[in-house]
């Protein structure tokens, strides 16, 4: 074999290498962001006012007026793989009965028919079906995950696709944790914003883009507390 034959089969083998490496990191999954804590098996996080309260912030801005407003009512309960922090899952749902801005007046006709309609659509939901942009960073007790809930947002009777930015700590239980609930704490924050028409909510004629903002902006602030399950 002279040695311009074997320069060249040497060639070809490097390329054909690179080609299955490239086909090979093209077909693998995604690595998983681990939660980096001594937790095993999947937690479930139910929600709950003993670590800390459960709030939804709204702020209606137009032109006339400026509303803030809270709701309290919250309750749901998530899954989360500490070897895949990506897979979580989950169902979050707010009562509308409990949102209030100060005034009882305003607040029934928030309530109504031409608004929210409580009646007969009385909870809002995000279902959550993973996340995604994850980023985690923890130490010795916690570990802070940031990144974007994707999943169903549910409200007067629409659902609809949304992606919510969040960040999240995962705090272990010690004995000071322990004096409000048992279980690790988990706790969550997030801000985004809803256009009223994209949910079929017209309210009552004239006053929205007026007095109510087309736009709606929010902040969740939720708490709860974990209950380990068997490996899946």
């Amino acid at each position: 074999m002279t040695k311009q034959w074997m320069v060249g089969l040497l060639f070809a083998g490097c390329v054909g290498t690179q080609q299955v490496w490239a086909e090979t990191a093209l077909n693998e999954p995604p690595s998983a962001h681990a939660l980096g804590l001594p937790v095993e098996g999947v937690q479930t996080v139910v929600l709950s006012n003993r670590v800390g309260k459960n709030q939804i912030q709204f702020v209606s801005t137009a032109p006339l007026e400026e509303i803030h407003g809270t709701a309290s009512e919250i309750s749901g309960a998530l899954k989360l793989n500490p070897a895949h922090v990506e897979a979580m899952t989950g169902k979050i749902e707010v009562q509308v009965a409990s949102m209030e801005t100060g005034i009882k007046r305003r607040d029934e006709h928030l309530h109504g028919a031409d608004w929210m309609d409580a009646k007969q659509f009385p909870a809002i939901a995000f279902e959550i079906a993973g996340l995604k942009d994850v980023s985690v960073q923890a130490d010795k007790t916690k570990a802070t995950i940031q990144g974007v809930a994707m999943g169903a947002f549910s409200l007067h009777g629409v659902d609809k696709e949304m992606e919510i930015p969040f960040e999240a700590t995962y705090l272990l239980a010690s004995d000071q944790t322990e004096k409000r609930a048992p279980g690790d704490f988990f706790v969550v924050k997030g801000a985004f914003q809803i256009a009223l028409k994209d949910f079929d909510i017209a309210g009552t004629r004239g006053l929205v883009g007026s007095r109510v903002g087309t736009e709606i902006h929010l902040k969740a602030n939720f708490f709860g507390s974990t209950i380990a399950e068997e490996n899946e």
